[in-house]
């Protein structure tokens, strides 16, 4: 529907207290969309049915996209494959093509990408998001170097699933936190991607195995007049992120919101800086 706007939000059972967090924080400061869709593995879906409420959906794997089977697992990574496939890919692997899948199969015109480990810390308000005359595209312009290897091959795996030359180096990064996106802009896509490769989209996507789906995104639109005419670049994120340092206490986190712009209402305290989400929400939802 023109005007509305969703949310998706991938996760997985290690991230399900953030994920509750998440949802917990929306449920206080967030306002202007019509939909939040929690998109999981099946054998997960148990686990977040609860978090279902008016405005939230638990949606399962398996009714976006083909059934994937276990095909093992190694270094604490679960293995997915399915014929002609290839080689099996994992779980952040399947979390991406989720987030093209539920973009394409919902009513709104516009999405919002949240990671289940991101939070709301202030009041907000997306409905600018919908009702905007184009599309935010997040852009950190020339970030992709030669000494990012795995930014590289990405970049260099989107161009060639859209059939595009890729662009010598340095080259644009759409990768970030809180990432808008156009359904009309991925039904192109997922149309280039097939036409260009005569098999479904998220199979080529899942072949590579070495893909992003911000990069091949922002490649899409890069490369078309049209799907560029409906974005506007945008430098700066809604979301704040903690990326590296030691564990946060309450304090810490109220300080670390202090620093926000005011424009900023999303934080993202990466879990390997080992700050319990038990202390997260206390700073944030005291009272």
């Amino acid at each position: 529907m023109i005007g509305d706007l969703s949310v998706v939000t991938p996760s997985y059972h290690g991230d399900l207290e953030r994920c509750r967090l998440l949802c917990d924080t929306m449920d206080r400061f967030c306002t202007g969309y019509a939909r939040h869709f929690i998109v999981v593995d099946d054998a997960d879906y148990g686990l977040f049915a609860p978090l279902a409420g008016p405005k939230r959906e638990v949606i399962a794997t398996s009714a976006l996209l083909p059934r994937f089977w276990t095909a093992g697992h190694w270094r604490g990574r679960r293995y997915l494959w399915r014929p002609g496939l290839g080689l099996p890919i994992y779980g952040w692997h399947l979390q991406q093509l989720r987030k093209f899948a539920v973009t394409l199969s919902q009513p709104a015109e516009r999405v919002i990408c949240i990671d289940s480990d991101i939070c709301f810390c202030r009041p907000a308000d997306l409905s600018g998001l919908a009702t905007a005359t184009r599309v935010p595209l997040f852009t950190r312009r020339r970030a992709i170097t030669s000494d990012q290897p795995r930014h590289v091959r990405w970049r260099d795996n989107a161009h060639k699933a859209l059939g595009l030359v890729t662009p010598p180096l340095p080259g644009d990064d759409y990768i970030g936190p809180m990432i808008t996106w156009d359904r009309t802009t991925v039904r192109a896509m997922a149309d280039r991607i097939e036409a260009v490769n005569g098999r479904p989209w998220w199979r080529v996507l899942a072949c590579q195995r070495h893909f992003s789906e911000y990069l091949t995104y922002g490649a899409a639109v890069s490369h078309d007049p049209a799907l560029e005419e409906r974005h506007e670049r945008v430098e700066t994120s809604p979301c704040l992120t903690y990326w590296s340092g030691p564990a946060l206490d309450e304090r810490g986190v109220s300080a670390l919101i202090g620093q926000m712009r005011p424009d900023q209402f999303g934080l993202t305290i990466q879990s390997h800086t080992q700050t319990s989400v038990a202390t997260i929400r206390a700073a944030l939802l005291r009272g």
